[in-house]
């Protein structure tokens, strides 16, 4: 009697089991949703260096990294640990393809099953991608501790990424991104091959203090590394407390101009200086008396994309806490125009290092937080009592009333403007295509406005 086919169940009994390994998280590494995706797509699209099956290949600039990956293995897998000084890169690499394969289930589960590569070819990806990561991320160690020491020995002449600024940033920020991850565990079998420890790999915290590292976060001693790099970084930067979430929605409902015009004093909070090859949200946002302390947001190049795969994390997640997703809402809220950018700007809340235009700091905040659909309550009673703040009543409404006319009035204006570029832009794209076709509509106009002219002027004539 033939045995009956279960080979169907596979991709169901893989994601089941990966419930049971620790630093294994099922569809850990996801699509980002098409509502969050919509206002930038390109914050979720590699451009540089793709990590991981779900980008691979998808650009000429990915295609051409691919070199510079092997060449970073290389150089990882020629690194000594303690207790192989004699060892073979080629021998260990063979160990490496053997401990690889036993993790296939649980780095297909890590994409949600949906991956159709055959065995070996993902084990492949995973070792290439993970070693490149590796040797990435301790030289960007080396090359932050050298810039923090004022080392100028450092010399990064003949890396194809750390020589040009540019490129290091546009590759942190791809290997940053929600889409372009491979599962940490691999990152860190990876790791113990090359640089051997007794301890179990549970407890084995090194990869996770070279992300933090090479990111400027604080070594944590007992905080593992998640599930991928950006989980880390989240980990690193958000109080990991039980808190229940609630619906997105704006909370603060006075922009920052309103704000000021009704007695808020807005403040940039006093924080420590940062490498400015990272980025730092801050989220102790304070209101005490009538004193608004927020920490300096310094937007970069990479300041955008980095946010938003963090809130698709957050979205992505039904237990994490959406701390980002609380911020990016708060300032939504209070930047409503141009104007209020400018207030922020001068009280040194907005720092644009990244030299953005003002029409690029709006569109930032006002779809940073768009297709969100849970936060948390992060900011809810520090906005319920600035919504309700009137300050001192005397004085107060001359104050107020030309403050809020004029935001008002530009508020309008902008939206004008706003209105009138897009339909020109419609005009020219769909009706007016080419010079040839602009003239013979001008031309078209002119003629008819000759010939009512000329009507007009017959009728005169015979009532004359």
């Amino acid at each position: 009697m033939a045995q009956p086919d279960f080979s169907w169940m596979v991709p169901i009994e893989v994601m089941l089991g990966a419930f049971h390994h620790g630093e294994v998280q099922a569809c850990s590494i996801s699509s980002v949703t098409d509502e969050l995706r919509a206002p930038n797509e390109e914050a979720f699209k590699p451009k540089e260096v793709s990590v991981g099956p779900l980008h691979r290949g998808t650009t000429r600039h990915v295609q051409l990294m691919e070199e510079t990956k092997w060449r970073y293995m290389r150089e990882f897998l020629n690194r000594r640990g303690t207790h192989e000084q004699n060892r073979r890169s080629e021998h260990r690499l063979r160990e490496i393809g053997t401990d690889i394969l036993k993790l296939d289930k649980i780095i297909i589960a890590s994409y949600g099953g949906n991956i159709e590569l055959e065995t070996q070819e993902l084990a492949k990806i995973m070792i290439v991608d993970g070693c490149f990561l590796l040797e990435l991320l301790i030289r960007l160690g080396d090359y932050i501790s050298n810039q923090n020491q004022n080392n100028n020995t450092n010399n990064c002449s003949n890396d194809p990424i750390l020589q040009n600024h540019q490129k290091m940033l546009s590759v942190l920020k791809d290997i940053t991104m929600l889409e372009n991850q491979i599962p940490f565990i691999v990152l860190k079998k990876l790791y113990r091959k090359v640089f051997p420890d007794r301890s179990n790999i549970d407890n084995d915290h090194r990869v996770a203090n070279l992300v933090r590292k090479a990111f400027g976060y604080p070594e944590i001693v007992n905080l593992g590394g998640g599930v991928h790099i950006l989980h880390l970084m989240h980990l690193s930067t958000v109080e990991q407390i039980q808190q229940e979430g609630k619906h997105a929605k704006q909370e603060l409902l006075r922009c920052a101009t309103r704000l000021h015009a009704s007695g808020v004093i807005i403040k940039a909070a006093n924080t420590t200086s940062q490498n400015n090859l990272v980025d730092w949200f801050k989220f102790d946002i304070s209101f005490e008396g009538n004193l608004l302390q927020i920490p300096p947001l310094y937007v970069k190049e990479t300041t955008e994309a980095r946010w938003r795969n963090l809130i698709a994390w957050e979205q992505s997640r039904i237990w994490i806490r959406c701390k980002y997703t609380s911020y990016a809402l708060f300032f939504q809220g209070l930047v409503c125009c141009k104007h209020d950018i400018e207030l922020l700007e001068q009280r040194g809340v907005i720092v644009n290092e990244a030299k953005k235009s003002k029409e690029e700091l709006l569109n930032l905040f006002c779809t940073i937080s768009k297709g969100a659909e849970y936060m948390d309550s992060s900011y809810e009673t520090i906005c319920d009592r600035l919504n309700a703040y009137k300050g001192r009543k005397c004085g107060n409404s001359l104050q107020k009333f030309p403050i809020v006319t004029w935001h008002g009035f530009r508020l309008v204006c902008e939206i004008i403007v706003y209105y009138w570029g897009n339909w020109y832009r419609i005009l020219i794209r769909d009706h007016i295509p080419t010079v040839w076709k602009f003239i013979g509509i001008v031309a078209a106009a002119a003629l008819l406005v000759l010939t009512v002219m000329q009507t007009v002027y017959s009728s005169r004539n015979n009532n004359n």
